[in-house]
């Protein structure tokens, strides 16, 4: 069976979730221009939605049009917009989760600091 790319990175995530007491579920038909969040999740007033991607290399760059939609859709209906990247394997730090408040294109870096060292020592 072929599963589409994410698939089950946001099943994990829905798991993990749950396991911290959020009401978590998958949206199945996510990606399209009217639901851009691929899970949404509730624990008293905590609510969220989440962009799950799933990533093979160190970085990954997020397109203002894909922020300014789930921004658009999280505050519609109260939640948290948030980007919720799932390092391929990765043994260690295998989620990087950020919270976006601005429409702006993004880079998340599964080891930000380790970048910024590597400029550091070459400067």
């Amino acid at each position: 069976m072929a599963f589409r790319k994410g698939y089950r990175a946001e099943l994990e995530l829905v798991k993990m979730l749950r396991e911290q007491g959020f009401y978590a579920v998958r949206i199945p038909i996510s990606g399209s221009r009217e639901i851009p969040c691929d899970i949404i999740a509730a624990k008293g007033n905590d609510k969220r939605a989440y962009q799950v991607k799933e990533c093979s290399k160190d970085k990954i760059y997020i397109n203002e049009e894909q922020i300014a939609r789930l921004i658009e859709f999280a505050r519609a209906f109260g939640f948290k917009p948030i980007i919720a990247v799932r390092w391929k394997r990765a043994r260690v730090r295998k989620w990087t989760f950020i919270e976006v408040t601005e429409v702006k294109s993004i880079k998340v870096e599964r080891f930000p600091d380790v970048s910024k060292l590597r400029s550091s020592l070459n400067d």
